[in-house]
């Protein structure tokens, strides 16, 4: 069963939430979130939702503002303000008695789900698909004209996955002050990375360098042939099978 509701971010903006209930509730949750400018309803977000309340988890997918139904301008986005709105989601959870949280992020979201938990102990384990080991290779989704633009005049149009925005010297400057091997270094905590071994977008070395960098317990498991959308059905339920499985085991809901 699907529970949707809206919960508010630290600016006063609305956020479009979905949480899924399982059946047979282990007290246990998993935190979902989403790829640079895409939704809660991407493919990867729904499988995944789906196979982890089968699992027992209570399941939340959320809108980071500026994005599907949540409300504000993706322009004001900032690595920052998306990890503040991933420790609300942890607040949400507690409040409703999660005794273990995990999250589980895919490429941007994978980055903001291992620095939000780098910062936040209330976040037990930590599951990584398809990341950069970079913060800051979001810049490379922008052409070498419109970051310069943005750097020199604080802000310049760009087009991007189908949609016109405005990037912001604020955004780039932000991401400065992340370093996801800094931060997979310290973590100390369960840490599972999937990856595509074919992934066009971000390449197969970043999952490597990241495993070599992290603390045990770690997982590294690299999909053979594997896109960077895990687009073919078998290795879309390959993955299912590995993050259910995972979260299963770190989470130990026994």
């Amino acid at each position: 069963m699907d529970e949707k509701f809206f919960f508010r971010n630290r600016e006063g903006e609305s956020v479009a939430a979905i949480l899924g209930i399982p059946g047979k509730p282990n007290g246990h949750a998993v935190i979902l979130l989403h790829c640079f400018m895409c939704t809660k309803h991407h493919r990867i977000m729904r499988n995944l939702a789906e196979c982890l309340a089968i699992s027992g988890f209570a399941v939340l997918r959320f809108d980071f503002s500026g994005n599907g139904e949540s409300k504000g301008k993706v322009e004001e986005s900032t690595y920052t303000k998306m990890i503040s709105e991933v420790k609300d989601a942890v607040s949400l959870l507690k409040k409703r008695g999660m005794k273990k949280i995990g999250v589980a992020g895919h490429s941007m979201g994978a980055m903001l789900g291992l620095l939000c938990a780098h910062e936040d102990p209330r976040i037990d384990a930590v599951a990584f698909i398809s990341g950069s080991s970079q913060a800051a290779r979001v810049r490379e989704v922008f052409s070498d004209e419109v970051v310069e633009k943005a750097e020199r005049e604080g802000s310049a149009e760009a087009f991007v996955y189908g949609r016109d925005i405005i990037l912001k010297r604020e955004f780039l400057h932000d991401l400065e002050k992340y370093n996801v091997g800094h931060a997979v270094a310290m973590l100390k905590k369960p840490l599972l990375i999937v990856h595509g071994a074919k992934d066009e977008v971000i390449a197969p070395f970043h999952a490597r360098s990241l495993f070599g960098w992290a603390h045990e317990p770690k997982t590294l498991e690299l999909v053979a042939g594997a896109d960077h959308l895990f687009r073919r059905d078998e290795d879309l339920i390959r993955l299912r099978e590995i993050v259910c499985g995972w979260f299963g085991k770190s989470l130990s809901p026994q």
